[in-house]
C-alpha cells in the first residue's frame, strides 16, 4: 500500500509539472484551431487578433515540441501529435465548462438589487430605452440607475462603486479593470438646415477652424477625444460654448449658427425628429470605438455577467440593423 501511495503521488507530481509548463488558456486556442483549422476563424471565435492566435500557436509548438498545425493551401492540417491530443483536450474543456456553468446557475427574474450604469451621452439615446425594457421583462427586481459620462475614462467612478459598468469612448483603460470593445462608428459634424456649411458632404480641418462649435459642460477644461486624435498635427478643435445637456443639442442646432459633432448613429436618431444636416469630418476625427469597462472584482458576479451579456446582445441587435458597425476582433 505504501509503495502504491508513493507511485500515485509521483504520478500526480508529474501531471502537475506538465500543467505548470503550459498556460491553460493556450488549450482553448489549441482546441479552437483544431476545430476551425483557421487562424482567422479562431480569432473571431476567441475575440482575439490573428497575430495573437499566431503567438499562441508558437507557444503551443514550443511546449509540445511539435508543429501541431501545418499550413497547407491556406488551411491548417494537424499533425499526428495534435490529433492525439485533441480528443483529450476537447473533452477536458467540455467537462470543465459544464462544471463551471453548473456552479453558476443564475435566474435573473429572481434577483433584486441596484445596478449603476455609466453611459457616454450619445449612448443614452441608443441604449437606455431598449435596456430598460429588457431589464423590466427579464429582471424586474433589478433597478438600473444611469449616469452620464463625458470625455475620458474616469477610474474613480468604478473604484468608488458609484458605477458598476461604464461605456464610452475610452482609449486608455487601466489594467486593473476589465474591458471589451462593443462597436465602432463614424463621428460626423451636425448642424441646422440654415448653417453656412449645411449640405457640405465633407469638411476640412480649415473648415473646422471657421465654424462655431459647442461641446458639453462636463468637458470644459478636460482633455477630449479630439485632442487625442489631432495630437502631433498642430491643430485643435476650439469649442466656443458648452451646453449642460446632450438632449439640448438638436434644439440649439436648430436655433443658432453653432455646429457640434456626434457619432453617426446619434445624428440618424436625431434626424427622425429634427431636420438637421450632417457632414463628414476630416479623417483623423472620424473613427470612434465604444468600450465597456467594469471592475475585475465583478468578473465572476452572476448578475453583472448577465447584465454585460444583455448589453452586448443589445449592441449586436443594433449592428445587425446596420445602425452601428462591429469592432475588429481584439
Amino acid at each position: 500500500m505504501k509503495l502504491q501511495a508513493i507511485h500515485i503521488e509521483f504520478g500526480m507530481q508529474e501531471n502537475l509539472a506538465a500543467l505548470r509548463r503550459l498556460d491553460l488558456n493556450l488549450l482553448l486556442t489549441f482546441d479552437t484551431l483544431l476545430s476551425t483549422r483557421s487562424a482567422t476563424k479562431a480569432a473571431v471565435v476567441l475575440h482575439k487578433t490573428q497575430p495573437g492566435i499566431s503567438r499562441d500557436l508558437a507557444k503551443l509548438r514550443h511546449a509540445f515540441d511539435d508543429a501541431l498545425l501545418v499550413p497547407v493551401k491556406g488551411r491548417f492540417v494537424p499533425t499526428e501529435r495534435a490529433l492525439a491530443l485533441h480528443d483529450a483536450v476537447s473533452a477536458a474543456l467540455r467537462e470543465l465548462g459544464k462544471a463551471l456553468a453548473g456552479a453558476e446557475t443564475f435566474e435573473p427574474a429572481q434577483v433584486t438589487g441596484v445596478v449603476n450604469i455609466g453611459l457616454a451621452a450619445h449612448l443614452e439615446l441608443l441604449l437606455t430605452g431598449p435596456l430598460l425594457q429588457r431589464l423590466a421583462q427579464r429582471a424586474p427586481g433589478v433597478t438600473p440607475i444611469f449616469h452620464s459620462i463625458h470625455g475620458e475614462f474616469d477610474p474613480g467612478q468604478l473604484d468608488n462603486e458609484s458605477q458598476d459598468i461604464a461605456i464610452g469612448l475610452f482609449a486608455d483603460v487601466p489594467a486593473r479593470f476589465s474591458s471589451k470593445a462593443l462597436f465602432s462608428d463614424e463621428r460626423v459634424a451636425v448642424m441646422g438646415p440654415r448653417h453656412a456649411f449645411a449640405g457640405r458632404k465633407q469638411l476640412t480641418l480649415d473648415d473646422m477652424d471657421k465654424a462655431r462649435w459647442f461641446a458639453y459642460t462636463q468637458m470644459h477644461g478636460r482633455r477630449t477625444n479630439f485632442d487625442r486624435a489631432l495630437k502631433g498635427t498642430g491643430r485643435r478643435v476650439r469649442f466656443e460654448a458648452y451646453i449642460a445637456s446632450f438632449e439640448l443639442s438638436p434644439h440649439v442646432l436648430m436655433e443658432s449658427d453653432y455646429a457640434t459633432t456626434m457619432p453617426a448613429f446619434a445624428a440618424i436618431l436625431h434626424k427622425k425628429t429634427f431636420p438637421l444636416t450632417t457632414s463628414r469630418l476630416p479623417r483623423p476625427l472620424r473613427h470612434v470605438t465604444f468600450r465597456m469597462a467594469w471592475p475585475r472584482r465583478q468578473d465572476a458576479s452572476p448578475l453583472h455577467r448577465w447584465l454585460r451579456a444583455e448589453i452586448t446582445q443589445l449592441v449586436t441587435t443594433h449592428i445587425q440593423s446596420g445602425l452601428i458597425q462591429p469592432c475588429a476582433p481584439e
